[in-house]
C-alpha cells in the first residue's frame, strides 16, 4: 500500500511539471551569449510591422503550449517564451500570436508561436 502512495504522489509530481511544452528551431548555427535573466525581451504581435530603422537577425524560432486545465494562461506562455528567448541571447520575439485550439469537455489548448531575434549592431558613418 505504501508503494502505491509512493507511485501515485511521484506521478502527480511529474504531472505537475508537464503543464507546459517548450520547442524551439534554430535558423542559424551561431550561438550568443544568454542575457541576464533581468533583461527586458520585447515581444512584438504578428500584427506590429518591425521597421527597416532597427535591423535584425531572425535567430530561431519557440512554441510553447499547455492546457488551461493545468493553469496555463497567455501571460504563462509568454513569460516561458521570454526565458528561452534569454537563454538563447536573443533581444526580442517578433510575429507572436497565441492560438487557441478547443478540446472536450471545455478544456483548451494554448500556444504561443513567435520568432526569436537578435538586433544588428550599428553601422557608423
Amino acid at each position: 500500500m505504501g508503494n502505491k502512495i509512493l507511485l501515485l504522489g511521484l506521478f502527480v509530481l511529474v504531472l505537475a511539471g508537464c503543464a507546459t511544452s517548450t520547442r524551439y528551431i534554430n535558423y542559424t548555427d551561431q550561438r550568443y551569449p544568454p542575457k541576464d535573466e533581468f533583461y527586458a525581451i520585447n515581444v512584438f504581435p504578428q500584427s506590429q510591422a518591425q521597421t527597416s530603422a532597427n535591423p535584425y537577425y531572425v535567430i530561431g524560432k519557440v512554441s510553447v503550449e499547455g492546457l488551461t486545465s493545468d493553469g496555463v494562461s497567455p501571460e504563462t506562455l509568454t513569460n516561458r517564451a521570454k526565458v528561452l528567448a534569454r537563454k538563447r541571447g536573443a533581444d526580442a520575439i517578433i510575429n507572436a500570436r497565441t492560438e487557441v485550439y478547443h478540446y472536450y469537455y471545455g478544456d483548451q489548448l494554448l500556444r504561443f508561436i513567435g520568432e526569436l531575434i537578435v538586433y544588428a549592431p550599428a553601422v557608423s558613418k
